[in-house]
């Protein structure tokens, strides 16, 4: 009987903390993203969600080859008054390119009734062809493309969009495409 309770607090205090909000977003991605954050590349707001674009290291025997930083994204809703929540989901993403890698990662909010709350739509990569100067992004169904973020960090370009389903490209000097290898 003493087991089952010492069990019992055991659960409802993970489940307590599993839902704790963190006073500013620094401790709440060194808290909750599930891997090692090595450096977050970029922060945006998109309808009243934080994007957190970090880098990370590769997890898994089947990915222990992979030795370069890999890219993750995540998302978190609050502020620092009211405190920071991950709200998922969480993942890292690596794909061998000769000139530039393109992920997508989607954030849907549903309310209790299963209606969609919010619904975003996050492009991010890495740029390895010295060529390209330009990522641009357009939403799905359409060629209204706009220029992506593009970020250095460590020598290495890096970039994000958002985006309804976006579509990617990449130009170099001259603006014409250069196909991804």
């Amino acid at each position: 009987m003493r087991k089952c309770k010492f069990l019992f607090i055991a659960v409802v205090l993970m489940l307590t903390l599993t839902g704790c909000e963190y006073p500013t977003l620094e401790k709440a991605i060194a808290e909750t993203i599930p891997f090692e954050v090595q450096e977050v590349l970029y922060k945006t707001k998109s309808d009243g969600i934080t994007i957190v674009l970090y880098t990370t290291k590769a997890e898994g025997k089947e990915v222990r080859h992979i030795k370069e930083p890999v890219l993750g994204v995540s998302f978190f809703e609050g502020n620092d008054e009211e405190g920071w929540k991950n709200d998922g989901p969480n993942g890292w993403e690596h794909e061998e390119s000769e000139t530039y890698s393109i992920y997508h990662e989607n954030y849907t909010k549903y309310d209790d009734k299963g209606n969609v709350l919010k619904d975003i739509y996050v492009v991010f990569g890495e740029i390895k062809s010295e060529n390209i100067t330009a990522i641009e992004i357009a939403d799905q169904d359409t060629e209204d493309y706009k220029k992506a973020k593009i970020m250095k960090k460590a020598g290495k370009r890096y970039y994000v969009g958002i985006g309804f389903r976006p579509q990617v490209r990449a130009l170099n000097s001259n603006g014409e495409v250069i196909p991804q290898q």
